[in-house]
């Protein structure tokens, strides 16, 4: 009977934390370990004999992404009459509705842009950033404190006495603002779904009857308000099956308690631990990097490494270091490679928009992971509007969307709503609007051939055969404080690579509008690499190449660079024409001649001979270098 289910396949951990026929269990997984096989191989062994219904089966996953893994591979078992797969929020959103509806209420509103309404709250005058302040919210939120009990306890501690006071005043009036309007925001759902739980013994009694067997991805996440609801979950029960790994826990900013998964036997003194510390995913550099960042000795498996690669490179400035990543990109991808087996990485979302610009510069496809920009651009916002307010119905508006963008944000976006279509039994543009705004930055994902650009955080149960580690550097590995959160953090990126790995740093950086000096992370002299030449053009060569386009100004044409002359003047009258302006005004005379004379071969080197910012280029850079090319 479990021949089926390819139990030989598992090695003799995984095989115990499958077959175990403890209750409860906590499975302790290290990166690469196969979790989410073995979380998926153990539902199926307890359908399989018969020890679990799959109708009253609750798996809780961090993403839809996972949810949506977990549910292939039991699909691919045989299992598909599943109870529910989802996120904490998700499930909870789906019980309150459901209460709601049988007591004749409407759904609960959601508020979608919190930020938005505390940087009102704050007014232009405030001492903090609205985003800090969100963050203490969420985290004082995620430790169930009302306003007053952070100001008068954590918050002194956290933020200083005036700040915490400063907090707690717009905690209490966010709070005020959504009770007069009747909405609930993201973290609200947990409470009101486990209030719920509580107090009303019909509705506890029905979720109770329906979820009768549990198990909990990445178990090292959650929070208090997420443990008291998987607590009214499972009641006095026993069926719990949790799978974890503290080394991996980093979301203590927001409010996630390690200590629920370091304490587990305390939490439920019957419970077994199984470990699984072989690591599948990654050469043994690339574990001995990861290990040595956090202290750890233990290898794992051992397999054969010919081709992995740990190097390094160092680059002058932000740009550079972003132009030099798509260079890297592009030297090591592999004939007939999908673009989708490279990630790179970065500890914030602000250097991620740098490194995206030069990919697109370079015509390199990329997709955004574990940022919010995507919801923010104004023509994946007309998107929302259009499938929102079309006059058809929700799948053909989707379907039309689908066939006019096949590139770019938009089309990022619409696989997002694919993924609503997907799960919705009677999708439309309102309930849309609501679903995306019970979305993780980590479930802005797509399976089509792009680089992967994410956020540490975001990388999170990923993983690619390939990967760069950008800003690898003081003030951002570390971001502040040299913290155990930290290590972990730089723990999780370098354990998303499988065979290869970069890791770039910059000698200096802008941050709020002030270019500072950096120095190499210290934890980059725990890690051997190979450093290597930086393959972006360094500021000699920037200088050397304006120099040289300045003397073209000044020597003969020979007879090539005529030619190129002759055909840029061509297209810039023609240009002019259609655009109804002097061919000067377009490109000066000059200008045109220098173009001609130094030929420039990529977007970087025509906006150092225009004297243009790479931004302004991409919008006739492309034309003109096609014309010096022959190809127009």
């Amino acid at each position: 009977m479990l021949n089926r289910l390819n139990i030989e396949q598992l090695d003799d951990q995984q095989r115990v934390a499958v077959e175990s026929e403890a209750a409860p269990l906590c499975i302790l997984a290290g990166p690469g370990s196969g979790k989410t096989r073995v979380l998926a191989h153990r539902i199926a062994r307890r359908v399989e004999d018969a020890s679990a219904d799959p109708r009253h089966v609750l798996a809780l996953t961090f993403t839809r992404q996972a949810a949506n893994q977990l549910k292939d591979r039991l699909s691919r078992m045989g299992i598909r009459d599943l109870g529910s797969v989802g996120t904490f929020h998700a499930i909870a959103l789906a019980q309150v509705t459901q209460y709601r509806a049988d007591a004749g209420r409407r759904a609960p509103i959601v508020l979608g842009n919190r930020r938005s309404v505390i940087t009102e709250l704050l007014g232009s005058n405030s001492a903090l950033r609205s985003a800090q302040v969100t963050a203490e919210i969420d985290w004082a939120k995620a430790q169930r404190l009302e306003p007053d009990e952070y100001r008068h306890g954590a918050g002194r501690r956290r933020v200083g006495d005036r700040h915490a006071k400063l907090v707690a005043d717009i905690f209490a009036r966010f709070n005020e603002y959504k009770k007069r309007r009747g909405i609930l925001d993201f973290d609200d759902l947990l409470e009101e779904c486990t209030r719920l739980l509580i107090s009303e013994n019909s509705f506890r009694n029905a979720q109770q009857w329906i979820f009768r067997h549990l198990f909990v991805d990445e178990f090292q996440d959650l929070n208090s308000s997420q443990f008291e609801l998987l607590q009214a979950w499972l009641g006095d029960r026993k069926d719990l099956c949790v799978v974890g790994d503290g080394d991996q826990a980093i979301y203590g900013w927001n409010g996630a308690d390690v200590q629920y998964l370091n304490d587990f036997r305390i939490f439920f003194p019957d419970a077994e631990v199984i470990k699984l510390d072989n690591n599948y995913r990654s050469s043994p550099e690339i574990v001995r990097a990861a290990n040595a960042v956090i202290g750890k000795t233990q290898m794992g498996i051992e397999r054969e490494s010919a081709a992995t690669k740990i190097t390094s490179a160092g680059y002058k400035n932000e740009e550079e270091e972003a132009l030099g990543i798509a260079h890297h990109l592009r030297s090591v991808r592999e004939p007939e490679t999908s673009w989708s087996r490279y990630a790179v990485l970065t500890r914030t979302n602000g250097q991620l928009l740098t490194i995206a610009k030069h990919l697109e510069i370079q015509k390199i496809p990329y997709r955004l992971r574990g940022s919010n920009e995507l919801l923010k651009l104004p023509q994946v916002n007309n998107i929302i509007d259009q499938l929102a307010t079309s006059g058809a119905s929700f799948s053909t508006t989707l379907s039309d969307l689908l066939t006019d963008f096949t590139f770019g944000p938009e089309a990022q976006f619409l696989e997002i709503a694919q993924q609503y279509n997907n799960e919705e039994q009677y999708p439309d543009g309102s309930s849309f609007r609501q679903w995306l705004k019970t979305l993780r930055p980590t479930d802005y994902s797509d399976s089509s051939e792009r680089v992967e650009l994410s956020t540490f955080h975001a990388a999170k149960g990923l993983e690619w055969p390939h990967v760069i580690i950008a800003g690898v550097e003081e003030g951002l590995v570390p971001l502040n404080n040299d913290d155990e959160e930290e290590k972990r953090l730089f723990y999780v990126a370098i354990s998303r690579a499988e065979r290869q790995l970069f890791l770039t740093w910059a000698e200096e950086r802008t941050v709020s509008g002030r270019t500072k000096q950096r120095n190499k992370s210290p934890w980059l002299s725990l890690i051997q690499t190979t450093t290597v030449r930086p393959s972006a053009p360094s500021k000699e060569r920037v200088s050397g190449y304006l120099r040289k386009a300045r003397l073209a100004t000044r020597i003969d044409l020979d007879s090539s660079s005529q030619e190129r002359l002759n055909v840029l003047n061509d297209w810039r009258l023609k240009t002019a024409r259609h655009r109804k302006i002097e061919p000067s005004s377009l490109i000066p005379d000059n200008t045109l001649r220098a173009i001609a004379i130094t030929k420039p071969s990529s977007l970087e080197e025509l906006a150092i001979v225009l004297g243009q910012s790479l931004e302004r280029v991409k919008k006739t850079g492309p034309e003109i270098l096609s014309v010096i090319n022959g190809q127009t």
